[in-house]
């Protein structure tokens, strides 16, 4: 399945509640990129996504896959002082939750592997808004070391920008991970 894993629609919509005129432009800007679909994370709020995923669902026969989720700030402290960095978290079928870094690097995170526990699942290798943020050689050590898995998304925050990067990826294998923790 092709899948862009981290989108804002939320703003790209420019509107706080999704109706089927919005869920049609996003279904549309999805297949136009020849994905199979989208993870709506917005920020610090899932509803605007369960509110598409619900309208595809019901409304338009399924015709792409939704994953609602939402991209948060987490506070982290160690041993190299204190920050916050970006998780998305997607909440798949049966109230499994697969979260995993944003854009690592931004806000300005100096050491990756102070950020990951047993509750990251991923990384994000590559984003097109955050590309100079990001050391992919750091990314690639960090995932290896604690078996995450690599993705690419755009964090699009337009609907043109949808599917930039994304993802060949199935929904079981997410689900996967979340359930044997690795």
């Amino acid at each position: 399945m092709k899948i862009d894993l981290h989108t804002h629609c939320r703003e790209a919509a420019a509107s706080p509640r999704p109706n089927l005129d919005i869920a049609k432009k996003i279904v549309q800007a999805v297949k136009e990129k020849g994905l199979d679909g989208i993870a709506l994370t917005d920020h610090y709020s899932d509803s605007f996504g369960r509110g598409v995923k619900e309208l595809v669902d019901n409304e338009l026969n399924s015709e792409i896959t939704v994953i609602s989720g939402q991209e948060i700030d987490v506070m982290f402290s160690g041993s190299r002082g204190r920050g916050l960095y970006h998780m998305v978290e997607l909440f798949l079928p049966d109230n499994l939750t697969f979260r995993f870094i944003a854009h690592p690097g931004h806000p300005y995170v100096k050491n990756l592997d102070s950020l990951v526990n047993g509750d990251i699942h991923g990384i994000e290798l590559k984003n097109p808004s955050h590309l100079r943020d990001m050391n992919q050689d750091v990314i690639r050590k960090v995932a290896e070391k604690h078996n995450l898995i690599l993705l690419t998304n755009s964090d699009a925050h337009q609907l043109d920008d949808i599917g930039a990067f994304y993802n060949e990826i199935e929904i079981e294998d997410l689900c996967e991970r979340v359930i044997s923790g690795k």
